[in-house]
């Protein structure tokens, strides 16, 4: 039974997210499988309370998908945001640019989101910088009008703070903030001068 008919039926309605994956499908994600086509089709249905806490339970009490589930959850923000959201992979491929959303607005922009669950671990930047080369070479996007969004679950070291700062909010626990965030991005990036490829939410 579709994770959706089961959550009409009351009965998902008090689990964790960890839980409901191993409803959907194969019960673990993996790019273009049943599951993962069956949990982003529950993930459009329920309330957006519902998304705030799945997001806190993946970061307050990891599970091995809990990364890939963080993943379409975001992504689900975006398009709740307005935005036209291409899901990217959960696992890139030699032959496939490995982003994990790609966001586009109704006036052309394009913007490249990575998420993580922390930022305890060094990350490099050059990753996404090299899939938006690629997107922008393929023709997918334009340079002028494509950004990269990282989005961090859990402000830990301050390791890309470090790198580069633009867009940081801080302290911040629910993901209604995160959504804020979103908003305040979207808003300012057609006022700022001169406007940086690279911005970071942390939530």
């Amino acid at each position: 039974m579709p994770l959706i008919d089961i959550w009409k039926a009351g009965e998902l309605h008090d689990k964790r997210v960890q839980q409901i994956l191993g409803f959907a499908g194969e019960g673990t994600l993996r790019d273009g499988n049943a599951a993962s086509v069956e949990f982003r089709a529950f993930l459009a249905h329920v309330p957006s309370d519902n998304l705030m806490a799945y997001a806190a339970q993946c970061l307050e009490r990891p599970f091995s998908e809990s990364g890939l589930a963080l993943q379409d959850i975001i992504n689900q923000l975006g398009k709740r945001l307005g935005f036209l959201v291409e899901p990217g992979r959960y696992r890139g491929t030699r032959n496939e640019t490995g982003f994990d959303g790609l966001w586009r607005t109704k006036q052309g922009e394009a913007i490249i989101v990575e998420v993580k669950t922390t930022d305890a671990y060094r990350l490099s930047l050059d990753v996404a910088a090299n899939y938006r080369k690629s997107l922008i070479r393929g023709g997918a996007i334009e340079e002028e009008r494509s950004s990269i969004l990282y989005v961090v679950g859990r402000h830990d070291t301050g390791d890309l703070e470090a790198k580069f700062v633009a867009l940081v909010t801080r302290g911040i626990s629910e993901l209604s903030a995160l959504m804020r965030s979103f908003a305040s991005y979207v808003l300012r990036r057609n006022s700022l001068p001169k406007r940086r490829w690279i911005e970071f939410v942390t939530f």
